[in-house]
């Protein structure tokens, strides 16, 4: 009978006239029955009575008893044409040269869809280290894809098209994109758990995807797929926002001094590892944030540029530029200036050019042997060295 043009603002509320059950898909209603039941299991058995009528109108997908736009989105089979043609997920594969090697269009029920583009993602194995241990973990959680494809198809703006991209460079990474527009918030926001969702279209298909438990609500699943990063050591989430478009990018590959960090340390918060990845992208963080960072030894500035540090074995991190250059002699036995300018360009908050740092490093040293706490080796003033006087003691 086909799909019904728009009667109210938000499209997937609306009715399809004459439409049954007899024009859903048996299988994408069993998996909305399943996920519910998983979700639910203070009412699987009372749901569980239910027929599909009953079913679909008590989750939200019906309206009183009848066919909507948004169960023919998740369930309608294809050759009944319930939505339009372009309401699909189209996943294409490049190589690493960005040529296309394959295609497929999953048109159906979508909920189906979501799960057999997130199941066919190439997924090898990759070991991490986590506390001291090393282990196997995939290079995509299939469970995040399958979110990400259904957070796609529930804000997706059906008036200027319903196709879900998916495009998967091969080894490399997952982008999963929609038409439509993500809410005025940094999605780092909601992983954070900061803020809730505050408007956003195709309310009756997310409050039906929210009951049935396929979707957490209030965007509260972006924290999920950024955890889940963060659990296995893999690069986060990148969203690109743009005026009609939403896309997520999963990397597939280990690589940068955040997921190095994320090896070496274990004891990294999210918010900390949020700050460090703007760093390690080159993003824009506040002073202050960036002086945190410094203080706990995470990040070091050099030449007025903040990055990742990875040397996580200095004991140098707190206390004075005086304490720390003592500290460095009595570890070392002996120091040049020149490591101290190195110890100094990782504490610096300033963003000191080497000249200055060179001048800070010999005023430091001079001002030590002066109060008898060092004294100077062989060598001229740039090649000399400097051992501690309570060695000798």
């Amino acid at each position: 009978m086909g799909y019904m043009a728009g009667v109210y603002d938000d499209w997937t509320g609306n009715v399809i006239s004459g439409e049954t059950t007899r024009s859903l898909d048996p299988e994408a209603i069993h998996v909305i029955r399943t996920i519910h039941a998983s979700t639910h299991p203070e009412t699987a058995s009372d749901m569980e009575s239910l027929d599909d009528q009953a079913f679909l109108t008590a989750v939200g997908l019906f309206k009183r008893g009848s066919v909507t736009n948004a169960a023919a989105l998740l369930l309608g089979k294809h050759s009944e044409k319930l939505v339009p043609p372009s309401v699909c997920i189209r996943w294409r594969l490049l190589d690493v040269d960005g040529r296309q090697v394959d295609s497929r269009v999953f048109h159906g029920p979508m909920i189906l869809g979501a799960r057999s583009v997130s199941s066919m993602i190439r997924n090898p194995s990759v070991r991490i280290v986590q506390g001291g241990v090393s282990k196997q973990v995939s290079s995509y959680r299939v469970a995040s894809l399958n979110e990400a494809l259904l957070n796609a198809i529930q804000h997706q703006d059906y008036e200027s098209g319903g196709t879900v991209d998916v495009v998967e460079v091969d080894g490399e990474s997952v982008t999963i994109s929609n038409r439509g527009r993500f809410p005025d918030v940094d999605p780092e926001r909601y992983a954070l758990g900061t803020t809730h969702l505050r408007g956003s279209s195709n309310p009756f298909l997310r409050k039906a995807l929210n009951n049935i438990g396929a979707v957490p609500s209030n965007l509260s699943g972006i924290r999920g797929l950024y955890l889940s990063q963060i659990f296995r050591h893999h690069p986060l989430p990148v969203y690109r926002l743009e005026d009609d478009r939403v896309s997520v990018t999963f990397k597939g590959i280990r690589s940068g001094d955040l997921v190095r960090l994320m090896d070496i340390r274990d004891d990294l918060d999210v918010p900390t590892i949020l700050s460090l990845n703007k760093i390690s992208q080159g993003r824009y963080l506040s002073d202050r944030s960036v002086s945190e960072l410094m203080d706990l030894g995470l990040v070091v500035v050099d030449d007025g540029v903040p990055h990742i540090r990875l040397d996580q074995n200095s004991s140098f991190d707190h206390g004075s530029d005086r304490d720390a250059v003592m500290g460095l002699v009595r570890s070392n036995g002996s120091v040049s200036r020149s490591d101290v300018m190195n110890l100094l360009r990782s504490r610096d908050r300033k963003g000191l050019d080497d000249n200055r740092l060179s001048v800070k490093a010999t005023n430091l040293l001079q001002s030590l042997r002066r109060e008898g706490l060092l004294r100077k080796t062989d060598g001229s003033t740039k090649s000399a060295r400097y051992e501690s006087v309570e060695s000798e003691e």
